[in-house]
């Protein structure tokens, strides 16, 4: 009888181990604001954006104005499972609850595999940014000052976290304010030149014909810097009445960052007065800004670009770090790790333990070539997406999601199974990437046959699924 107590007690240390809990202390504009620090337009733009117009030329204003209906479709199947499961977990605790265990499994270890590179790229190109306005500074200094600025905001309370990403946000959306206005003040040429006839330069330097292999390989880029507004459900246990609010701040977050990622490249498409020394340039919307108004635009730019990138590494660590804990919460580790994990400050508020662990993971990311954590983390659009819009189907079909006082879409099924067509395009676009998207979805597949396997010989024997934390709907 004492062996079988001291079993159940064991079981129910590795499966709830006595977590700590979150502040319920953020309203909706402040998840915003988070949310939107993480969406980072100014690092869609300037990254992904720069990429697709020296793939595409100016068809790349045309593939971000096509964008924006993928960023609707992601943004309505993210707003039903966050208001349905609004918790710190992420996705994994909605598909997990509605799939089982196993997708749950899946789903987790992408995003948390993706966290710290996710992290450690903002971090790396952060710092680009900043040796080009200080030159006397060494990158990996720069990326190693800038990762610790970031864990101190990290650890703070999430509120005062929200405000500080929110000024950086406020400094940072001058450059796209700036593009856009800029841009639309000096139209070159008609809405049309972005369809007909789509030319980028060649590797002779003249103009050559789009191939449809790269227009498909560079509308996945696309869709991949302008969809998102999940990022708000891990703040979903500091959210008040998250059920009602989440679906609302999802769908918002997600049409703010898109409209305000795909406007700034339509305005520069229709606007450069010099397609050849535009898509020739390294940094193209530099070029277009320091052609408009001369040589100080370039500094300004590159400003507000490293504010951007810091404030994303800010909130990356913050949003992976509560999933963190959420593994921690629900058991994921052993008994011992799972109790720190779970742990939460008491001044703070935040899942200090967490944090730190995931600063570690994300120093250790730093060390490694932006090239290659690129490639591990774009593969997270196939597997991510493929996961939610099953949950969103299945869900409705349950009565999981949708239900009274929870976000429910219109016109359903139809936004999770243009999700599914969507999903299935990109995988097929990816696996013909042999530089970056094939690697991505097998190296992620890796990491899920992995979680699988930790699944079958450890969580499985102990009953384990995703659980489901504090979420009342009161103000608290």
């Amino acid at each position: 009888m004492l062996v079988e107590r001291e079993l159940a007690s064991e079981i129910e240390a590795v499966v709830h181990p006595r977590p700590g809990v979150l502040r319920r202390e953020l309203g909706s504009i402040a998840v915003l604001l988070l949310t939107l620090s993480s969406l980072s337009p100014v690092v869609s733009v300037f990254g992904v954006g720069g990429d697709v117009l020296h793939q595409v030329g100016p068809a790349a204003g045309a593939l971000f104005a096509l964008a924006l209906l993928a960023a609707l479709v992601w943004a309505v199947v993210y707003a039903e499972l966050g208001s349905a499961f609004p918790y710190a977990g992420g996705d994994y605790v909605g598909v997990g609850r509605v799939l089982g265990p196993e997708a749950g499994v899946m789903t987790l270890a992408i995003w948390a595999a993706t966290g710290g590179p996710s992290a450690a790229f903002a971090l790396q190109t952060f710092a680009v940014y900043v040796h080009e306005l200080a030159p006397a500074w060494p990158e990996s200094l720069i990326t190693f000052t800038g990762l610790a600025g970031a864990l101190i905001v990290a650890l703070m309370s999430v509120r005062r976290g929200a405000l500080i990403t929110g000024i950086f946000l406020a400094v940072e959306s001058l450059a796209v304010v700036a593009l856009i206005v800029v841009g639309a003040g000096r139209p070159q040429r008609g809405w049309d030149a972005l369809i007909a006839h789509p030319l980028a330069l060649g590797a002779s330097g003249g103009f050559v014909p789009v191939t449809l292999g790269a227009m498909a390989l560079a509308m996945v880029s696309t869709v991949y810097a302008t969809v998102g507004g999940n990022q708000a459900i891990f703040f979903g246990e500091e959210l008040r009445d998250p059920h009602r609010r989440m679906g609302p701040v999802i769908i918002a977050a997600c049409l703010i960052g898109a409209v305000t990622t795909a406007l700034p490249v339509l305005m520069v498409a229709i606007s450069a007065p010099d397609l050849h020394a535009l898509l020739a340039s390294p940094a193209p919307f530099a070029q277009f800004m320091t052609a408009a108004l001369g040589r100080w635009a370039g500094p300004a730019l590159s400003a507000g670009v490293a504010t951007a990138l810091f404030n994303a590494a800010i909130v990356s660590l913050m949003g992976s770090a509560r999933q963190l804990f959420s593994l921690g919460r629900d058991g994921f580790f052993t008994p011992r790790l799972n109790r720190a994990l779970a742990s939460v400050g008491a001044d703070s508020g935040t899942p200090v333990p967490a944090t730190l662990a995931l600063g570690a993971f994300t120093g250790l990311c730093c060390l490694l070539p932006s090239h290659s954590l690129l490639v591990f983390m774009t593969g997270l659009l196939v597997y991510g997406w493929s996961a939610v819009c099953l949950a969103v189907l299945i869900g409705r079909l349950k009565g999981q999601i949708g239900a009274p006082g929870m976000w429910r879409a219109p016109l359903y099924p139809l936004a999770p199974v243009l999700g599914l067509v969507m999903a299935a395009v990109f995988t097929v676009a990816d696996l013909a990437d042999a530089d970056a998207g094939r690697p991505s979805v097998l190296l992620l597949g890796l990491v899920i046959v992995a979680a699988l396997i930790w699944h079958r010989v450890w969580l499985k024997p102990h009953g384990w699924r995703p659980t489901l934390g504090d979420v009342g709907g009161g103000e608290v």
